[in-house]
Protein backbone atom coordinates (compact mmCIF):
# COMPACT_ATOMS: atom_id res chain seq x y z
CA UNK A 1 0.00 0.00 0.00
CA UNK A 2 2.51 2.68 1.11
CA UNK A 3 4.97 1.65 -2.32
CA UNK A 4 1.74 2.00 -4.70
CA UNK A 5 0.68 5.38 -2.62
CA UNK A 6 4.59 6.28 -3.42
CA UNK A 7 4.43 5.70 -7.01
CA UNK A 8 0.73 6.96 -7.35
CA UNK A 9 2.83 10.08 -5.58
CA UNK A 10 5.85 10.23 -8.22
CA UNK A 11 3.51 9.65 -10.81
CA UNK A 12 1.28 12.23 -10.42
CA UNK A 13 4.68 14.58 -9.69
CA UNK A 14 5.96 13.86 -13.05
CA UNK A 15 2.49 14.96 -14.97
CA UNK A 16 3.22 19.02 -16.47
CA UNK A 17 1.11 20.44 -13.75
CA UNK A 18 -1.46 22.80 -15.90
CA UNK A 19 -1.01 20.96 -18.68
CA UNK A 20 -3.56 20.06 -21.40
CA UNK A 21 -6.63 21.91 -20.59
CA UNK A 22 -9.35 21.71 -22.85
CA UNK A 23 -10.28 24.57 -25.57
CA UNK A 24 -12.14 27.64 -24.43
CA UNK A 25 -10.76 26.61 -20.60
CA UNK A 26 -8.11 29.04 -19.51
CA UNK A 27 -5.35 27.73 -16.42
CA UNK A 28 -6.27 31.40 -15.23
CA UNK A 29 -9.86 30.25 -15.21
CA UNK A 30 -9.46 27.52 -13.38
CA UNK A 31 -6.85 29.12 -10.98
CA UNK A 32 -9.21 32.02 -10.48
CA UNK A 33 -12.19 29.41 -10.06
CA UNK A 34 -10.07 27.32 -7.25
CA UNK A 35 -8.80 30.40 -5.35
CA UNK A 36 -11.74 31.91 -5.13
CA UNK A 37 -14.49 29.00 -3.92
CA UNK A 38 -15.35 28.83 -0.47
CA UNK A 39 -14.33 26.17 1.22
CA UNK A 40 -17.53 24.98 2.39
CA UNK A 41 -17.84 23.98 -1.36
CA UNK A 42 -15.10 21.00 -0.56
CA UNK A 43 -16.07 20.30 3.40
CA UNK A 44 -18.83 17.20 1.60
CA UNK A 45 -21.18 19.09 3.45
CA UNK A 46 -20.12 19.25 6.77
CA UNK A 47 -20.63 22.37 8.34
CA UNK A 48 -17.28 24.21 9.80
CA UNK A 49 -16.65 27.96 11.13
CA UNK A 50 -15.03 28.74 8.21
CA UNK A 51 -17.56 27.79 5.48
CA UNK A 52 -17.15 31.23 4.03
CA UNK A 53 -13.15 31.46 4.01
CA UNK A 54 -11.89 31.38 0.32
CA UNK A 55 -10.07 28.19 -0.79
CA UNK A 56 -6.84 31.06 -1.35
CA UNK A 57 -7.30 32.24 2.41
CA UNK A 58 -7.74 29.38 4.48
CA UNK A 59 -4.58 27.79 2.68
CA UNK A 60 -2.91 30.77 3.23
CA UNK A 61 -3.64 31.21 6.84
CA UNK A 62 -2.79 27.44 6.98
CA UNK A 63 0.57 27.16 5.69
CA UNK A 64 1.60 30.40 7.54
CA UNK A 65 5.33 31.04 7.52
CA UNK A 66 5.77 27.52 7.34
CA UNK A 67 5.35 28.67 3.05
CA UNK A 68 7.74 30.97 0.99
CA UNK A 69 5.31 30.83 -1.60
CA UNK A 70 2.46 29.39 -2.96
CA UNK A 71 2.36 28.58 -6.91
CA UNK A 72 -1.07 28.46 -8.52
CA UNK A 73 -2.11 26.33 -11.75
CA UNK A 74 -5.08 25.30 -13.71
CA UNK A 75 -5.71 22.36 -15.81
CA UNK A 76 -5.33 18.23 -16.26
CA UNK A 77 -5.74 17.51 -12.25
CA UNK A 78 -2.67 15.53 -11.24
CA UNK A 79 -3.78 14.07 -7.51
CA UNK A 80 -5.93 11.09 -9.62
CA UNK A 81 -6.73 7.85 -8.66
CA UNK A 82 -7.77 5.54 -11.67
CA UNK A 83 -8.38 2.32 -9.69
CA UNK A 84 -11.74 3.97 -9.05
CA UNK A 85 -13.22 5.66 -11.76
CA UNK A 86 -14.87 8.71 -11.13
CA UNK A 87 -13.95 12.14 -9.94
CA UNK A 88 -10.89 10.94 -9.25
CA UNK A 89 -10.58 9.92 -12.86
CA UNK A 90 -6.92 10.91 -14.52
CA UNK A 91 -8.88 12.36 -17.62
CA UNK A 92 -10.96 15.35 -15.69
CA UNK A 93 -8.95 18.14 -17.29
CA UNK A 94 -10.74 20.99 -14.73
CA UNK A 95 -8.82 21.40 -11.21
CA UNK A 96 -6.93 23.99 -10.07
CA UNK A 97 -3.29 23.15 -7.75
CA UNK A 98 -1.18 25.26 -5.41
CA UNK A 99 1.77 23.68 -4.98
CA UNK A 100 3.72 24.84 -2.12
CA UNK A 101 7.59 26.13 -1.89
CA UNK A 102 8.19 25.26 1.83
CA UNK A 103 10.75 27.52 4.27
CA UNK A 104 12.50 23.74 5.33
CA UNK A 105 11.34 20.79 3.19
CA UNK A 106 12.24 17.40 4.20
CA UNK A 107 13.86 16.37 0.87
CA UNK A 108 14.22 18.08 -2.99
CA UNK A 109 10.85 16.19 -3.52
CA UNK A 110 9.00 18.07 -0.52
CA UNK A 111 6.34 20.40 -2.02
CA UNK A 112 2.76 19.84 -1.08
CA UNK A 113 0.26 20.18 -3.34
CA UNK A 114 -3.63 20.65 -2.96
CA UNK A 115 -6.02 20.16 -5.84
CA UNK A 116 -9.33 21.60 -6.12
CA UNK A 117 -11.38 19.57 -8.48
CA UNK A 118 -13.92 21.69 -10.49
CA UNK A 119 -17.41 20.86 -11.83
CA UNK A 120 -17.31 21.64 -15.91
CA UNK A 121 -17.64 24.57 -17.19
CA UNK A 122 -20.94 26.12 -18.72
CA UNK A 123 -21.98 29.21 -20.48
CA UNK A 124 -18.11 30.64 -20.74
CA UNK A 125 -18.08 30.22 -16.95
CA UNK A 126 -15.50 28.15 -15.13
CA UNK A 127 -17.16 25.14 -12.76
CA UNK A 128 -18.07 25.20 -8.85
CA UNK A 129 -15.55 23.57 -6.30
CA UNK A 130 -16.88 20.25 -5.52
CA UNK A 131 -13.91 18.15 -4.49
CA UNK A 132 -10.43 18.24 -2.38
CA UNK A 133 -7.12 16.30 -3.14
CA UNK A 134 -3.72 16.82 -1.59
CA UNK A 135 -0.67 15.20 -1.01
CA UNK A 136 2.22 15.96 1.16
CA UNK A 137 5.31 14.13 3.20
CA UNK A 138 4.75 13.30 6.68
CA UNK A 139 7.13 11.50 9.36
CA UNK A 140 5.88 8.33 7.95
CA UNK A 141 6.60 9.32 4.10
CA UNK A 142 4.53 11.15 1.29
CA UNK A 143 0.46 10.73 2.32
CA UNK A 144 -2.36 11.43 -0.04
CA UNK A 145 -4.70 13.20 1.25
CA UNK A 146 -8.71 13.71 0.59
CA UNK A 147 -10.03 15.94 3.00
CA UNK A 148 -9.10 19.43 3.68
CA UNK A 149 -9.48 18.87 7.95
CA UNK A 150 -7.10 15.41 7.56
CA UNK A 151 -4.70 18.32 5.50
CA UNK A 152 -4.54 20.52 8.26
CA UNK A 153 -4.15 18.10 11.34
CA UNK A 154 -1.33 16.51 8.95
CA UNK A 155 -0.12 20.24 8.44
CA UNK A 156 -0.61 20.46 12.57
CA UNK A 157 1.37 17.28 13.31
CA UNK A 158 4.53 18.25 11.06
CA UNK A 159 4.35 22.14 12.30
CA UNK A 160 3.46 22.05 15.89
CA UNK A 161 3.80 26.23 15.61
CA UNK A 162 1.54 26.82 12.76
CA UNK A 163 -1.99 27.77 13.84
CA UNK A 164 -5.03 26.16 12.15
CA UNK A 165 -7.49 28.70 10.42
CA UNK A 166 -10.62 27.49 11.88
CA UNK A 167 -11.01 25.04 14.95
CA UNK A 168 -14.34 23.70 15.21
CA UNK A 169 -15.87 22.39 18.73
Amino acid sequence: MRRSLFLLLMLAASFPVGAQQPAGVTSAALIAAGKNAAVRLIDYGEERCDGDTTIEAWLTALVGKEARRIAWTGGKCVLVNDLRPGIDASSWPYCAQATITLVRPMNRNDSPIVEIYLERPRGGHSGRAYAFRGAMETRDGPDYIRFRWDLEALWAERFPTAKRPCKDE
